[in-house]
């Protein structure tokens, strides 16, 4: 009975103050935080309201589709590069090539989508062909039938199952090594995810009627399925970066100071490139991290340079999925220096160089091929609304002119932005006593020269940021949203509350609070100024009371009404063409092919008779909002204005048949009358 016995007692002393206990916190802590955000996205949640979000959202479709990286939103400054790229020499309407995103998220987005519905996403969402037995099968039709085994669920459900039995035998047995049960952590998160994903019902790819919609499912898909894991994740590695450099405790708070952000929520939901972007960049800097505490002599310097040498090629991936985080590069090589000296730091940061164009280069060259421009599209971001191009948006133009934005225009909208950029910084809310706390920490010198260098770091990647976002401008906010499109700083927050936390610590340790009440009490004071915003939005039960806002509306309307937006495109044939100032959102609702409206009347007659028939035009909200004197004659749509002031398009127009949708301030005009007439009353 001894051998029983002592087993027995291992297992009380695991569970009260072993390996069991942080393994219980650990799943406690992790569950709360889900919860927390999933009660958030179902109160917060009305649909993506982002251009950029819609954008690579219909990418990921039609990657899911087997489409290939064609667009159904067609910039006319895509049509000028094909038509004036000496391979081409051709608009390729039919099947558009995008030219302005990178391709990781989309192609996560279709990943996930095309999982949903079990391998159902067949090309122009035909039904499903079938295939006699015994007759040769595309890959197409054999991953529809494997993703399609019964059993799918079950077995990852097993598997996570017998994961975590082994995680806690050997926590029993006292041979769980430290730093191991966070990774342990992750992976029985993403087989239960995975599991949910193909137990979960196929989702309808159809915008419902008004009277049944709520929100697009595919939608939901985005935000539940991928934004708030992404979250999570990067709580785990803000977790992990904080215990490497400071200690449990500050992990802990670091970690939930980031989930519990209302800023980093409103970007979980918001259907962006974000929290991928934030997950690479983490990632990054844990390698460089345990590579630092490994490039002595006495431990490993082989896998401390492998180490650094997977940050570069991670930062890579960061490049792709989105552009301007490449500029992250050049801090990070200046670490590497810094830690291996100069003459060895050189060349691990030549290595580091290298592994970043290893993983870069073969899009760049995809690019340069259908656009001589190895970033496509995604350059013309420096030249819009300089100065002299104040009126115009490139990518809406057939003949842009970039002569105009040389080196001191593109220097003047930078300085002119600078300004804007920190006024509209993403950590307002709660998110602004993080900064706060980080601002301070700048100047608190800490003891470990390991934590000194990453807190520069970290300042080295928000200075390359804060001008990269200058550079390129931003786009504004919906209406009471903090997450933004541009605004590139927040991909340093995991960092910004790492040491947040780290210097909240230290002062605290400063008052000498032996009571553990006390102490608890004020670490809860701090982490209520940060969450009280999510807290808040989780109670509508005091929605009434004046000092907590109102809960998300059904439609991020205006300017996005799904069900109008798809009631107009279905109008159309499938390989019709729309013209729209909202065509990223007729090409994710409606699944047509829409070109953004041309800068002046005079290009959409030549794209009308020179290029494509257009079938019809779609103003919205995005224009017929806007104030006449202030946002249209002095704005980018000031050649449209004769015929947005009254609504009145020219006799020679070729849509001449007009409608406003029912019940919104949308107006679609067709070549010919595609609508029923009005039903007798």
């Amino acid at each position: 009975m001894r051998p029983m016995q002592a087993a027995i007692q291992d297992t009380v002393h695991s569970l009260d103050i072993g390996v069991g206990q942080r393994v219980l916190r650990g799943l406690l802590l992790t569950v709360t935080l889900g919860a927390i955000l999933l009660l958030y996205a179902g109160n917060q949640f009305s649909g993506l309201r982002y251009p950029e979000a819609m954008d690579q959202a219909q990418l990921g479709r039609n990657l899911a589709r087997g489409e290939g990286y064609m667009t159904r939103f067609i910039r006319p400054l895509s049509m000028w590069q094909e038509l004036n790229c000496p391979r081409w020499r051709n608009a390729m309407l039919e099947r558009h090539p995008d030219l302005m995103n990178p391709p990781v998220y989309p192609i996560l987005i279709g990943s996930l989508l095309y999982m949903v519905q079990k391998g159902d996403l067949w090309p122009g969402d035909e039904p499903r062909p079938t295939w006699k037995a015994g007759e040769p099968q595309t890959f197409r039709e054999r991953m529809f039938d494997l993703l399609h085994w019964t059993y799918w669920p079950w077995t990852l459900l097993g598997i996570a199952a017998l994961w975590m039995c082994l995680i806690v035998h050997r926590a029993l047995r006292m041979k769980l090594r430290r730093g191991e049960l966070p990774w342990h952590g992750v992976g029985i998160l993403l087989c239960l995810m995975l599991m949910g994903v193909l137990w979960a019902p196929a989702t309808s790819f159809k915008v419902e009627p008004e009277e049944a919609a709520t929100v697009f499912g595919p939608d939901r898909w985005i935000a539940y399925g991928l934004g708030i894991p992404l979250t999570l994740l990067n709580g785990c590695l803000t977790y992990l970066i904080a215990r490497r450099l400071f200690d449990r405790r500050v992990g802990v708070t670091a970690a939930a100071l980031f989930v519990l952000s209302e800023t980093m929520c409103q970007y979980a939901i918001s259907g962006l490139n974000v929290m991928l972007t934030m997950l690479w960049l983490s990632l990054a800097t844990f390698a460089l991290v345990v590579a630092s505490d490994l490039r002595s002599p006495e431990r490993r310097p082989v896998i401390a340079l492998l180490l650094a040498l997977l940050a570069g090629a991670i930062i890579g991936l960061a490049f792709l999925t989105k552009y301007a985080a490449g500029w992250l590069l050049l801090p990070a090589c200046i670490l590497a220096w810094r830690l291996w000296g100069w003459q060895r730091g050189a060349w691990v940061a030549l290595g580091m160089a290298a592994m970043f164009l290893l993983v870069a280069t073969p899009w760049m060259a995809r690019n340069y091929w259908l656009s001589n421009n190895p970033l496509g599209l995604a350059t013309s971001s420096i030249s819009e609304k300089v100065p002299a191009l104040l009126r115009s948006n490139l990518q809406r133009s057939l003949e842009p002119n970039f002569t105009a934005a040389d080196f001191k225009q593109i220097a003047a909208k930078t300085t002119r932005n600078m300004r804007e950029v920190w006024i509209e910084s993403p950590w307002v809310s709660g998110g602004g006593v993080i900064l706060a706390f980080f601002v301070v920490a700048l100047f608190n010198p800490f003891r470990r020269p390991a934590v000194n260098r990453f807190k520069w770091f970290t300042v080295g990647c928000a200075a390359v940021l804060f001008l990269a976002t200058c550079a390129v401008g931003l786009q504004p906010r919906p209406p009471n949203a903090l997450a933004q499109e541009g605004n590139l700083l927040v991909l340093l927050a995991p960092l910004m509350t790492m040491y947040a936390a780290a210097l909240f610590f230290t002062l605290l340790d400063r008052l000498q609070l032996y009571v553990p009440l006390w102490r608890g009490c004020v670490v809860a004071l701090f982490m209520l100024t940060t969450a009280l915003p999510v807290l808040v939005a989780l109670a509508p039960s005091l929605q009434s009371l004046s000092l907590f806002g109102p809960m998300a509306d059904r439609y991020a309307y205006p300017p996005y009404y799904p069900p109008k937006i798809a009631e107009a495109a279905g109008y159309l044939d499938a390989k019709e063409f729309m013209v729209s100032d909202q065509p990223w959102a007729v090409a994710w609702y409606g699944d047509r092919r829409c070109i953004w409206i041309p800068l002046t009347p005079k290009q959409f007659y030549d794209l009308n008779d020179l290029h494509q028939h257009i079938a019809a035009l779609l103003l919205t909200p995005v224009t017929l909002n806007r104030r006449m004197l202030s946002e249209i004659m002095f704005d980018e749509w000031w050649p449209w204005a004769p015929i947005l002031r009254f609504l009145k398009f020219p006799e020679d127009f070729p849509l001449k048949a007009a409608k406003q949708l029912e019940g919104v301030n949308i107006i679609l005009s067709c070549d010919r009358k595609r609508w029923p007439d009005a039903p007798p009353r």
